[in-house]
């Protein structure tokens, strides 16, 4: 500021000495003015002529081309009469009005006028026919003169359509049936003769009666899902709250639509109004009785309450597998765990975003999984800490459509989370081996797509590895490299090594760093080249011991088919200074008595070889085949000592029993169990009947929860045994 005052203060006196000195003539700064500050308009659009003053050549600039202008838009210095004309308001998808504003410069100096234009229900001359809902309302007919017109009414229709000057009154059409009316418009001054079919829709039911189009509580737009025919909107509310009633601004709009009543409450309630709910109970149903003075019939609407967090996306294009498409995000937490920056505990968080499909096999299916990245308005990356899970910029939505009880993968990292940590947390406290995430319910451009896990990533802030020297790989097939048997020599020229189907997932090319999969191809060459004396002696030095020795335990408890070789991260702290490389888990979906497409699996079989239960053929994991052979010294009996820890503190049937019933309790109680299966349960059944590319899976017991967390309770209990007796052989070796 001290800056451009001393500027400011310098100009003027060189002005003044410029003139005191007779320096060639006088200065003057430009100057400009108009004679109107601003413009009203209806939606017919108007033309209005103001003047513009300018000691110097001038330009018009509009802020909205499309539908305000200025005639001439540039002018010589004096008095210049200029049109201003605002367009008709054609655009019956918006029912708001609309704002601009035409600047005028000259030299350095502006003027400018604003321009404001109101929006109803119109149509403008000439037009052949025009389609009015079912709840009626005020058309207003542009295109006539302000005098000098007649419109006539068939007497057949005016116990329901009426005129007032240019404007058309319609009533509410309590019929099921459609009504028209062919109107005759003549203009005098012209002698031009209009007809107009006006086509009044029918009820159709009564769900469409009075619907409304929005419904905000305390100033948040509650979601309605497109996908349904009866207009229902979606509220969440706190379940560990100590009332259920809430005080709340209502404020809403529909068609026809002048006050509602709420449930049983006769009160009328006008949109702005504040209104106390006696009661918010999620999985109950909330009825909002619409009403209008121009019909004795009432309307309805829903408003179902939730306990879960609510996700609404409105993506720019459709969603698709790369690239990402900008959309704008919204999270509605009533328990407020989610800080952005030094805005802490915010119940309602807005983001610019952009999305894609996440995945490879679960894209088969209806129900797609998400991958979002947070991103300012101007496109640069942002990150904030969304549920209290971690702050970051990338996020995944979770669709969990092949897990009848929706909460393996949840279930299994919760777990995984209580008892493996990096080998270096204490210098890392933050570091972490498995995902975090809660349960939503999503809605993307209007339709609502079911209950949802929003979750963190297995990244480099995940595991908080080095960002020079860290490397994560992802194996994703069922290549002889993923099952670590053999590989070729990669050519590093993308971060998809196509032959082993691994991917590099860090760095990748938005860290700024080339495709490297030596270290990735040196550590497979281990595991499958060397022999059992060499592989025992250098084991500790290339291979985490408590990252392997968890996994094998774990896997061999879950028994996740798809989860050995596949669906794999290899972690690499930093290469710099060690090869010593981390077993990380990944999409766990397919485990605890069901395998990938929903097969149940037995519970008693023996050792986990990876893809095959046992390790004839050729799909089985060469890294577990070697532990089970014993072909390390020693580690056999480390893996019985560490289930002996474990087994009876976080691995116990009881502990497991505890998370199953939280995630299937917090389905049930919030309603969102039985709004997914009514989302997904006709597709679900058709997908399941006919495969997507040839790949079916298996559909009973789809949406029944309680019976899936029986049988995983019962499988759980009957593995543990089992794994307890297998382990045991470890003992003494």
């Amino acid at each position: 500021m001290k800056k451009y005052a001393l500027l400011t203060i310098l100009s003027a006196f060189i002005i003044i000495l410029f003139n005191s000195c007779g320096g060639g003539g006088e200065f003057s700064a430009a100057s400009i003015s108009v004679s109107e500050s601003s413009i009203s308009a209806e939606v017919e659009g108007v033309e209005k002529k103001i003047t513009v003053e300018a000691s110097e050549s001038w330009t018009a600039v509009s802020s909205e081309k499309s539908w305000l202008s200025a005639s001439p838009a540039s002018g010589n210095a004096g008095t210049t009469e200029v049109k201003i004309k605002v367009k008709p308001y054609a655009n019956e998808d918006d029912d708001s009005d609309r704002s601009g504003s035409i600047t005028f410069s000259a030299g350095e100096a502006t003027a400018s006028i604003k321009v404001k234009q109101s929006w109803s229900l119109s149509f403008t001359l000439p037009c052949s026919e025009y389609i009015i809902g079912h709840a009626g309302g005020e058309i207003k007919i542009c295109g006539l003169p302000d005098r000098g017109f007649t419109i006539s009414v068939p007497v057949t229709a005016q116990p329901w359509l009426r005129t007032r000057g240019n404007v058309l009154d319609v009533a509410y059409n309590e019929n099921e049936l459609g009504r028209s009316a062919t109107l005759t418009i003549i203009d005098s001054n012209s002698g031009i003769t209009y007809q107009v079919l006006l086509i009044q829709l029918g009820s159709n039911g009564e769900a469409n009666i009075l619907p409304l189009n929005t419904f905000k509580i305390d100033g948040y737009d509650c979601p309605s899902d497109s996908f349904t025919e009866k207009p229902d909107f979606m509220y969440s509310v706190d379940d560990d709250a100590t009332t259920t009633s809430k005080t709340a601004k209502v404020e809403f709009k529909g068609n026809g639509v002048q006050w509602i009543t709420i449930g049983d409450d006769t009160k009328k309630v006008y949109s702005g109004d504040t209104y106390t709910f006696p009661e918010m109970t999620p999985n109950t149903t909330i009825k909002i009785h619409t009403h209008s003075s121009t019909t004795t019939l009432t309307g309805e609407s829903e408003l179902i309450i939730t306990s879960l967090p609510i996700v609404k996306i409105f993506t720019k294009g459709a969603i698709q597998n790369d690239p990402k498409v900008d959309c704008t995000i919204q999270l509605f937490d009533p328990k407020a765990r989610t800080d952005d920056g030094d805005n802490k505990n915010l119940v309602l968080f807005e983001s610019q975003a952009g999305i894609e499909y996440r995945g490879a096999g679960a894209l088969r299916y209806p129900k797609k999984p998400y991958n979002f990245k947070l991103k300012t308005d101007t496109g640069a990356k942002r990150a904030a800490e969304l549920l209290n899970i971690r702050n970051d910029n990338s996020w995944i939505l979770d669709a969990m459509f092949l897990d009848v009880a929706h909460m393996r993968t949840r279930v299994c990292f919760d777990i995984w989370n209580q008892f493996n940590k990096p080998y270096y947390v204490d210098e890392k406290p933050k570091a972490m081996s498995g995902t975090r995430g809660h349960y939503v319910e999503v809605f993307i451009n209007g339709e609502y797509m079911g209950i949802f896990i929003l979750s963190d990533r297995i990244d480099r802030k995940q595991y908080q590895i080095e960002q020079n020297g860290g490397y994560i790989y992802k194996a994703k097939g069922w290549s002889q490299a993923c099952q670590m048997k053999s590989c070729g020599t990669p050519s590093n020229n993308d971060y998809y090594w196509d032959e082993a189907e691994i991917e590099q997932e860090y760095p990748d090319a938005d860290d700024g760093q080339a495709p490297n999969f030596n270290h990735m191809a040196s550590f497979i060459d281990f595991v499958s080249k060397t022999s059992k004396s060499e592989f025992s002696a250098k084991f500790a030095e290339r291979i985490d011991e408590n990252s392997v020795i968890d996994t094998f335990i774990f896997l061999n408890l879950i028994l996740g088919y798809d989860n050995a070789g596949r669906n794999t991260f290899w972690i690499f702290r930093n290469v710099n200074e060690s090869k010593k490389v981390m077993h990380g888990l990944w999409d766990l979906d397919g485990v605890l008595g069901r395998d990938w497409n929903r097969v149940a699996t037995s519970a008693t079989v023996g050792w986990y070889y990876g893809n095959n239960p046992t390790p004839s053929g050729t799909n089985y994991f060469k890294l577990f085949k070697r532990i089970i052979d014993g072909d390390v010294e020693g580690l056999q009996q480390k893996i019985y000592n560490r289930w002996v820890e474990l087994k009876d503190k976080q691995l116990a049937p009881t502990e497991f029993n505890k998370l199953v019933d939280y995630y299937a309790e917090k389905q049930i109680s919030s309603g969102a169990r039985d709004r997914e299966i009514a989302r997904w349960r006709e597709l679900e059944t058709l997908d399941a009947a006919t495969g997507t590319d040839g790949w079916i899976h298996y559909s009973g017991n789809y949406g029944d929860v309680e019976w899936e967390v029986n049988y995983m309770k019962s499988w759980y209990r009957d593995r543990h045994k089992k794994l307890n007796s297998l382990l045991e052989t470890f003992n003494g070796k």
